[in-house]
């Protein structure tokens, strides 16, 4: 089986009883709706490139999906994109992903791959806002930090002042959110680069 390097295989490559089959063989690996041949690294760039076969271009990944195309996360059930409100286009591809229309900076997003993922500060604020209460706190709280010190931030502040730009409705418990990210994200700066957690299964 051949295929471009770092291009994910989909179902507009082969049909899907023959990736499924493919996968069984330990050909390929499933990354999000597409495949990857074996021998194919599962980095960024190919998580990027799957997440993207989910959505139209003008979507950029955000929140648990950004998180997981850094490698910070397991990636989710359900992917999470937003567009530009200006760009008046929220259809999916797949039911697995969900759109929401939202108001970006340029700061706020870089490129992988060719494809528009919210940056690591943008991702952190965005999960600080708008993860539901009934998630795990301590679970949020180190991805959290993960997300900044792979950002390279060495502290909160960063994070405390975007969060205060946005709706006052969501900014007070987010705040505390990332108020309580200052032990662990030192902790991981006295670490090193070497040991941020990376988590791609789950």
């Amino acid at each position: 089986m051949t295929n471009l390097p770092g291009r994910p295989l989909t179902i507009n490559d082969l049909p899907l009883t023959e990736l499924y089959s493919a996968r069984l063989d330990g050909q390929v690996f499933q990354v999000a709706d597409s495949w990857c041949v074996i021998d194919e690294i599962d980095g960024c760039d190919t998580r990027a490139i799957a997440a993207s076969q989910l959505v139209p271009p003008r979507a950029i990944a955000e929140q648990l999906t950004a998180a997981w195309i850094y490698g910070l996360a397991p990636e989710p059930r359900r992917h999470q994109f937003c567009v530009l409100i200006s760009a008046r286009a929220t259809a999916v591809w797949s039911p697995r992903a969900q759109v929401r229309e939202i108001v970006r900076s340029p700061d706020d997003v870089r490129t992988i791959s060719g494809v528009r993922v919210t940056t690591p500060l943008r991702t952190a604020v965005d999960l600080a806002r708008y993860t539901p209460g009934t998630t795990s706190a301590a679970g949020l709280t180190a991805l959290l930090a993960r997300l900044l010190h792979y950002g390279e931030y060495p502290d909160v502040s960063a994070a405390i002042r975007l969060c205060k730009r946005g709706s006052p409705a969501h900014s007070t418990l987010a705040v505390e959110r990332l108020a309580a990210v200052r032990a662990p994200l030192q902790a991981l700066r006295l670490q090193g680069p070497q040991h941020a957690a990376t988590i791609t299964a789950g």
